[in-house]
C-alpha cells in the first residue's frame, strides 16, 4: 500500500470460480510512530452474472484498536445480502438518544449499534477502501507516508471509472441515451442484453 507506513504486501488467491485477495497480515495503524490499531482487508470475487468480468462477492474493512478484539468500523459489502444492505457501515459504539429511539421502537438490541446496517449506495455506488483510508489519515490523524494523497486519488479514480462501466452494463439504454446527448453515435445490438432489476431497486 502507498498510503500507511509498514503496510504488507497484498495477495490474490484462487479457489475454483473464486478469488479472494487480501493483505498477507493486517495493516499497522499508527500516530506519531506509536502503533494503536489495525486496518483488515478481505475481499472475495468472482465472475459476475454474465461470466465475463470479475465482481466482488464480499468485502470487509475493519478498523480494530490493538487493545480490543471489537472492532470500532466495519466497511461491508455482500453481493447476495437478504437481510440487510448489500454496501453498508456498521459503527461499534452507544449513543444514549440513538439507545432511547431504538429502545421505544422494539429493537432487539437497542443498545448495540453495531447491530444497525447503514446504508451506502448498494452494489454500484458504495464507497471505495480509499474513501475509508483517506477518513483514517484526515479525521482520524493516522500517520501516512509522503503523496498518500495521490495514491488515495488514483485509487479512487480507477475504482469510480470500474464503477462506471459496470453501471454501464446494468442500464445500457440509459447509457447510450446519454452518450447520444453529448453527440456519439450510439446504436443498439441486434441481441439487447437483459436488464438486471436487482441493479434497480437491491438495497
Amino acid at each position: 500500500m502507498a498510503v500507511f507506513p509498514d503496510a504488507p504486501g497484498v495477495a490474490a488467491q484462487i479457489s475454483g470460480d473464486r478469488v479472494v485477495v487480501a493483505p498477507t497480515d493486517h495493516v499497522p495503524l499508527s500516530v506519531g510512530g506509536f502503533r494503536l490499531a489495525a486496518l483488515e482487508i478481505h475481499v472475495r470475487c468472482r465472475l459476475d452474472s454474465r461470466g465475463r468480468w470479475l465482481a466482488v462477492d464480499q468485502s470487509a474493512y475493519k478498523l480494530r484498536l490493538n487493545a480490543d478484539s471489537t472492532p470500532l468500523l466495519r466497511l461491508e459489502y455482500m453481493r447476495d445480502a437478504h437481510t440487510a444492505p448489500s454496501a453498508h457501515l456498521q459503527v461499534h459504539a452507544q449513543r444514549g438518544a440513538l439507545s432511547h429511539l431504538l429502545s421505544r421502537a422494539g429493537h432487539h438490541a437497542p443498545h448495540d449499534m453495531s447491530k444497525l446496517h447503514l446504508p451506502l449506495g448498494g452494489a454500484r455506488f458504495r464507497p471505495c477502501l480509499e474513501d475509508l483510508v483517506q477518513l483514517l489519515v484526515t479525521e482520524f490523524g493516522l500517520d501516512a507516508l509522503p503523496h498518500w494523497e495521490q495514491a488515495v486519488h488514483d485509487g479512487r479514480a480507477r475504482w469510480r471509472r470500474t464503477q462506471a462501466m459496470a453501471v454501464t452494463r446494468d442500464f445500457p439504454e440509459q447509457a447510450a441515451d446519454v452518450l447520444r446527448q453529448l453527440g456519439y453515435e450510439v446504436s443498439a445490438p441486434d441481441d439487447p442484453p437483459t436488464i438486471d432489476e436487482k441493479a434497480l431497486t437491491a438495497w
